[in-house]
């Protein structure tokens, strides 16, 4: 029978005199095709004598009976365990140590379960008479009766924990002994640091291996023979903006140190000597290890080593990262038309094959004249030193491809375009492209270098873009009122004028403004003054194309767009490069109809859908994690938008009622903004709850509870107003998108 195990990350908690009330949170799903000895496993690291509760909701619904916490067992004793036939509601610790919690779904159950596993102390807490005890057990064959106390296997096992979390003994043999103790199969260094977090004793580095148990060899033995890259995939670009991803059973459980001896990441320099690449791991989900270089070199190639528990080569891999081309146009004389794609050599890489990009390989370059494709080459063509087509000829050099193309296959207009592939995507990218404008009259043509343009991204001289300092405030009071700073228009021409739709804004984490045209098809950034950045966009239903995009949000330097008529989430990075689409996928049962207002909660992406009237949640990378919808106690009707804090959702619907509910979908509280027309959501740091009223053309402001906290002024403007959506910064800065006059409207709070 298949079996469904998920190891979670190991929660090192730092033992001090009062805990955290919640100690740990667990998003998983048992599948509708699990076995019959489905189990699900995490670790956590508990101290002796805390008292925990285990709270168990299934997405949507609340407090389940549909899963249970069958067993808890001390992984360095298997001899301590506790086991509850109904399942485990509550316990009490006999020692300090790693616990292994294991979750099973009830009997009789089918279908897909979703759900949170909440893990609580309660120390200090007066115990439920209704609570049933957890059955403990010396071993797994041989219950104890319920007032059996456990005796600790080795009395000098671990030192006495005082309750000031501090350890008696903090030489460091004494810490030793705890780490032999509490040993899983982490490297040594990782167990180190969790008898560190839990005593606060600080303890050399361990060299050694750890012993282990059997069962907790099983359970973990995939890291000893080595992690194993699985993005980006052989022959494809690295995405700077998810880095490098690998996988191995239980990889997210090893400690810095671990994974410094079993991943070596670095480039060649020209010297032939090694540069560590530095960056940062995490991990977004069991089993996977990520690793994102702090800086990504154009045009670099990566190497990566990893290495196996003994410090054995497992394996190596090279990975490039995408150059930075060039591409101009220069006509040769009135016959032909000369293309350089180029890019430029790195000085400090090894100027070889192994240092550096010196050919385009995994790229296609497409030609294209007065809007029709002409001709594409292949990767094998590229990688071909030379080559002709239909009257276009190629040839390949060190850092530049160049080619030959006839006047005569040219009207008006010829433009280049480069494919790449990226990141282990199905299909390539478009990374960079270029026209070129052939002059009306032949004879007075200039044949001198001709500057390419380029079609998706508008910049104005950077010297012109700055970006003010701001702070952000602890308090703003509910009676917080809000002046007009600063308004600028958000088109420069009049044709522009006559389309522009400005349907969303954001504050980007650096203090800037993201505002989404759903008519024009743009995303442009602005400083507080107004001035233009940089602005991407382009109607069409190809990688990057817009069919009528309405929302945006914005997370560690990406931004997410939300498309109704691609029935899609577009993902770009901040210069305006296209990076994925995501679409409905009926293997994993995600349906994307009409998109609308996306947010982020922590890591995870939210985003209304009108069209199923569901709330959907993705991760970063656009891994679909669950969604929720109607209850007959809680209907979802048309939600135009939602937006989150630290523990709830609101979604705004179209007839302007505010509904707040938990990230898993369960209902907690409504009220009716009055909006004839909802259109804008937001949710500030302060406990405001923002909603623009495009129908009756106001802007207000309410408490969680729906009471009315103050209402933007009308700006002065060449006409009423139409305000269709709102951010609001960190230090209070409110931005408001005005439809009427494709405008955008700075409000700041009146001290």
């Amino acid at each position: 029978m298949k079996r469904l195990v998920v190891i979670a990350l190991v929660l090192f908690l730092v033992a001090s005199s009062a805990f955290a009330e919640r100690l740990f949170d667990y998003r998983g799903v048992f599948s509708a095709d699990r076995g019959d000895d489905a189990k699900i496993t995490n670790y956590i690291l508990l101290k002796k004598g805390s008292q925990i509760r285990f709270e168990i909701e299934e997405q949507g619904h609340g407090a389940t009976d549909k899963v249970r916490v069958a067993r808890v067992q001390l992984t360095s004793d298997t001899s301590i365990n506790f086991a509850e036939e109904a399942g485990i509601t509550s316990l009490t610790l006999t020692e300090t140590g790693i616990y292994e919690i294991a979750l099973v779904p009830a009997a009789g159950v089918s279908g897909e379960i979703r759900f949170v596993l909440r893990v609580v102390e309660t120390t200090g807490e007066p115990a439920s008479p209704d609570q049933p005890a957890a059955t403990v057990l010396t071993s797994e064959k041989e219950p104890a009766s319920a007032a059996a106390v456990i005796t600790p296997v080795a009395s000098d096992a671990l030192p006495e924990v005082i309750s000031d979390g501090t350890s008696i003994a903090s030489s460091a043999d004494a810490v030793s002994d705890v780490a032999s103790a509490a040993a899983i199969l982490l490297p040594a260094n990782a167990v180190a640091s969790a008898v560190e977090n839990v005593l606060g004793t600080t303890t050399p580095p361990i060299e050694s291996a750890t012993p282990i148990t059997a069962s907790e060899a099983a359970a973990f033995n995939a890291i000893g023979t080595g992690p194993v890259l699985s993005a980006p995939q052989p022959g494809y670009f690295l995405n700077p903006f998810v880095g490098f991803k690998f996988t191995a059973d239980s990889i997210n459980l090893m400690a810095e140190a671990g994974r410094q001896r079993q991943i070596k990441i670095y480039n060649m320099l020209v010297d032939g000597s090694q540069s560590p690449v530095a960056g940062s791991f995490f991990s977004p989900e069991p089993d996977v290890l990520m690793f994102l270089p702090q800086a990504v070199i154009p045009g670099a190639i990566y190497y990566l080593d990893t290495f196996d528990a003994a410090g054995n080569k497992a394996s190596s891999y090279q990975i490039a990262a995408m150059p930075e081309l060039s591409i101009s146009f220069k006509p040769a004389d009135s016959e032909l038309l000369l293309i350089s794609v180029a890019w430029s050599p790195r000085a400090e890489l090894l100027a070889n094959p192994a240092g550096q990009v010196l050919a385009l390989n995994n790229c296609e370059v497409a030609f294209s004249a007065d809007g029709s494709r002409l001709f594409q080459l292949s990767s094998e063509q590229i990688r071909q030193p030379f080559g002709s087509h239909e009257r276009i000829n190629w040839r390949a050099r060190p850092y530049s491809l160049e080619l030959e193309m006839p006047m005569a296959m040219i009207a008006s207009e010829c433009s280049v375009e480069i494919f790449a592939a990226l990141d282990g995507a199905a299909a390539k990218t478009s990374a960079y492209r270029a026209a070129w404008h052939k002059p009306t009259d032949p004879g007075s043509a200039d044949f001198s270098d001709v500057e390419a343009s380029d079609d998706q991204i508008y910049e104005k001289a950077k010297e012109e873009f700055s970006i003010q300092s701001f702070t952000a405030r602890e308090q703003l009071p509910d009676n917080a009122s809000f002046t007009l700073e600063k308004s600028f228009l958000l088109v420069d021409n009049e044709a522009d004028s006559l389309l522009s739709w400005p349907q969303d804004v954001v504050w980007d984490e650096n203090g800037s403004l993201w505002v989404l045209d759903s008519q024009l098809r743009r995303v442009s950034n602005f400083n507080t003054a107004g001035i233009l950045r940089t602005s991407f966009g382009s109607r069409g239903d190809t990688q990057g194309g817009f069919g009528l995009p309405v929302a945006l949000t914005q997370k560690n330097s990406t931004l997410f767009v939300s498309d109704t008529a691609r029935h899609a989430i577009h993902k770009f990075t901040t210069d305006g490069l296209f990076v994925v689409s995501i679409f409905s996928e009926s293997d994993t049962g995600v349906v994307i109809d009409l998109p609308g207002g996306i947010c982020f909660r922590k890591d995870e992406m939210w985003v209304a859908d009108r069209g199923t009237a569901r709330i959907l949640c993705f991760n970063q990378q656009g891994g679909f994690l669950g969604s929720f919808g109607s209850t007959p106690s809680a209907p979802i009707e048309s939600p135009v938008s939602v937006r989150a804090d630290q523990d709830s959702l609101f979604i705004l619907e179209k007839n302007g009622l505010v509904k707040k509910f938990s990230p898993m979908g369960q209902f907690d509280a409504t009220f009716q903004s009055g909006s004839s027309d909802g259109s804008g959501l937001e949710v500030d740091r302060w406990g405001g709850v923002w909603v623009c009223d495009a129908g009756l053309f106001r802007v207000l402001r309410f408490s969680r509870k729906g009471a009315t906290l103050s209402e933007l002024k009308a700006p002065p403007a060449p006409k009423p107003w139409l305000p269709t959506s709102i951010a609001v910064r960190s230090d209070g800065k409110v931005a408001v998108t005005d439809a009427a006059n494709k405008m955008l409207h700075i409000f700041s709070t009146a001290e």
